[in-house]
């Protein structure tokens, strides 16, 4: 195996944490508009809401805020879908265009200047949406990374190849130098795995032995 030379990074769920969840920050922005819901009820609608859209829609640019429109109005839609739901869903879409409500995965920011300082290269590579620049401006952490592969700028998504060729491509490295930290089995394990890359999962999964529980165990795999 060659050695490892780029360090890519998940986003969402991986170095970036909703807080103190999406279910939390998405009913205490509609209580605030006089809306009842609960935070842990709208927390198992939100996974159904969003697995729902994913299935039938992209977060390409110019369609990721109908994309999230969908996922807001189906995750409302059991508790509440009055006159308000516009005006409550561009709050959320400004809301978590910002660094208010995310959470950087304890010790991520040491962890990665560390490897910095041992020379690897770092780069996002995240289905998010546009919106995840200004996020990692925000929170102050976008001058770690040598770039940010977007999905919705690119046009592709995780675990397609051509979102992986993209980073080759446009940092100049072979797959095999290259490891990519993220917390999906299927879009982040397998599509880095098929694409020759060394795959490492962030989180407790039985399916993988190639797998981490927090960032600074990465310093023991990255000498």
């Amino acid at each position: 195996m060659k050695k490892i030379s780029l360090l890519t990074v998940d986003a969402a769920g991986t170095l970036l944490i909703p807080w103190p969840s999406v279910g939390a920050v998405y009913a205490k922005t509609a209580r605030n508009k006089g809306i009842s819901v609960n935070d842990s009820e709208l927390d198992a609608q939100f996974g159904k809401a969003f697995s729902a859209v994913q299935k039938i829609a992209c977060k390409h640019q110019g369609e990721e805020k109908e994309f999230w429109k969908e996922v807001v109005h189906l995750t409302f839609l059991p508790f509440y879908s009055g006159d308000l739901m516009d005006e409550l869903f561009e709050e959320l879409w400004e809301l978590f265009a910002s660094g208010e409500p995310w959470k950087l995965a304890d010790e991520a920011v040491n962890t990665l200047i560390t490897l910095k300082d041992r020379n690897y290269r770092l780069a996002i590579l995240s289905n998010n949406d546009s919106r995840l620049r200004n996020v990692l401006h925000d929170l102050q952490v976008d001058h770690l990374f040598e770039h940010l592969f977007i999905s919705s700028e690119l046009g592709f998504e995780k675990p397609q190849r051509e979102i992986f060729q993209a980073v080759e491509d446009t940092l100049g490295v072979d797959s095999q130098e290259i490891m990519h930290l993220g917390d999906s089995y299927s879009r982040d394990y397998l599509g880095a795995k098929e694409s020759g890359w060394n795959p490492l999962l962030f989180g407790a999964d039985s399916k993988v032995e190639n797998n981490i529980l927090e960032f600074p165990e990465l310093l023991k795999l990255l000498l």
